[in-house]
C-alpha cells in the first residue's frame, strides 16, 4: 500500500528536482530483494546403561534444516517470491544384542529427506485477486525405496507449473495468510530399480490438473509461539501412463511366464485420480535467541505416486514389486517434537 501511494505521488505531481531524487531512492528501497535465512539442527537423545532396571532402549535423532526466501516487487504491477527449504535427518537406535546384557547402536536410518524449491510470479493489479505463475520442484537427497538393491540419489525430482488467482487476506511482518487456486501440471522424472536384475531405468510421467494451496503463519500467545501451516491439493484430471496402467491391470488379472493370473486383485487404475493432499503444520517456541522448540505435523495423502515405472513392456514380477511400493491406499502421518539449535543467517 505504502509503495502504491508513493508511485502514485510520483508519477502525478510535478515536483522540483531534489524531491524528485529522494523519491527515487525511497522506490528504489522499497523494491530491494527482501532475504531472509534461518540454519537449524533439531536433537533428540535418550540411552540406558546395561543394568537400566526397567528396560528401553536409547535412540539419537539429529535433523539439520535450511529455510531461506527471498522476495522483490521489481515494479508496480510485478512481484517475485522465491523459497528454498532443505532438510535431512536420521535415527540410531540402541537395540540389545543377542545373547547377551549389553546394547549395541545399530546404523542410522533416514527420517527426514526434503529438497523443495517454488517461485511465484505475482502480477500485482490491486484487485480483489491477482493473477500468478508458480513453479515447483520437490525431491530428496536419498533415495532408500529400493534398498538394499540401490540407494538413488535426488530421485524422483517432480516439477510443477502452475497458475491462476492468489489472494492475500493479511500480510504483515509477523503475520501472513495467502491462498491460491489454479491449474497445474506437473513432470516426474524418476529412476526404478528393476527387481529382477538390479538394472536402473530412467523413466517420465506427466499429470495435470487443479491445484488449491494455502499458506499461513500466526503468532500466538503473544508471539511466544509461531505456527505456520501449508496446505496443498491437487486434483488429477489427466495422467500419461493411465493406459500403461490399464494394461498393466489386463496382464496382471491374465498372468505371465512370470506370475500366475491374480483375476480377483483390486482394481488400482483408478487411484490416481484421488486428491492428492500435503497438509504440514510447524509449531516454533523460542526460548532464548539461538534455542527453540519445535513441533512438526504432517499429513499426506497420495493414493497413487505418480513416481512408479508402469512400462508395460516389464514382465510381472517387475512391475508388481514397483507398483505395490507406489500405492498408499491409507494417509501418512509424521510427528516431531525436538529441542532445535537455530541461527538465522540474515
Amino acid at each position: 500500500m505504502r509503495l502504491t501511494m508513493a508511485l502514485a505521488c510520483v508519477f502525478s505531481t510535478i515536483l522540483t528536482a531534489s524531491a524528485q531524487a529522494q523519491s527515487a531512492d525511497s522506490v528504489a528501497a522499497s523494491r530491494a530483494w527482501k532475504r531472509s535465512a534461518i540454519v537449524s539442527v533439531d536433537v533428540t537423545q535418550s540411552s540406558f546403561s546395561n543394568n537400566w532396571a526397567s528396560g528401553g532402549n536409547g535412540s539419537f535423532v539429529w535433523i539439520a534444516n535450511l529455510a531461506t526466501s527471498a522476495e522483490k516487487q521489481f515494479s508496480n504491477s510485478f512481484d517475485l517470491q522465491n523459497r528454498l527449504e532443505l532438510a535431512f535427518g536420521q535415527t540410531a537406535q540402541q537395540v540389545q544384542v543377542p545373547g547377551t546384557n549389553s546394547r549395541m547402536w545399530q546404523s542410522p536410518d533416514k527420517t527426514t529427506d526434503r529438497i523443495m524449491f517454488e517461485s511465484t510470479g505475482r502480477f500485482t493489479t490491486g484487485g480483489w485477486a491477482e493473477p500468478y505463475a508458480g513453479l515447483r520442484l520437490d525431491t530428496q537427497f536419498r533415495d532408500e525405496s529400493y534398498a538394499p538393491i540401490a540407494v538413488l540419489d535426488f530421485n524422483p525430482v517432480k516439477l510443477k507449473e502452475s497458475g491462476g488467482l492468489i489472494r492475500t487476506f493479511v500480510k504483515t511482518p509477523d503475520r501472513e495468510a495467502v491462498s491460491r487456486l489454479g491449474i497445474g501440471v506437473r513432470q516426474t522424472f524418476g529412476r526404478s530399480v528393476n527387481a529382477v536384475t538390479f538394472q536402473q531405468e530412467k523413466f517420465t510421467s506427466t499429470d495435470g490438473g487443479i491445484e488449491w494451496q494455502t499458506n499461513v503463519t500466526q503468532p500466538m500467545f503473544d508471539k511466544k509461539l509461531i505456527y505456520k501451516g501449508e496446505l496443498l491439493l491437487f486434483q488429477a484430471l489427466f495422467y500419461s501412463q493411465a493406459d500403461a496402467l490399464d494394461q498393466y491391470e489386463a496382464k496382471l488379472h491374465a498372468g505371465d511366464a512370470t506370475e500366475p493370473a491374480q483375476p480377483g486383485a483390486e482394481d488400482i487404475t483408478h487411484f490416481w485420480r484421488a486428491v492428492d493432499i500435503n497438509f504440514q503444520n510447524t509449531f516454533t517456541s523460542q526460548i532464548t535467541k539461538y534455542l527453540s522448540v519445535n513441533l512438526f505435523a504432517q499429513w499426506v495423502y497420495d493414493k497413487f505416486d505418480n513416481a512408479a515405472n508402469v512400462n508395460p513392456a516389464h514382465s510381472l514380477d517387475v512391475l508388481i514389486p514397483e507398483v505395490n511400493k507406489n500405492v498408499r491406499k491409507a494417509g501418512q502421518f509424521k510427528e516431531t517434537l525436538a529441542l532445535s539449535l537455530k541461527y538465522t543467517l540474515f
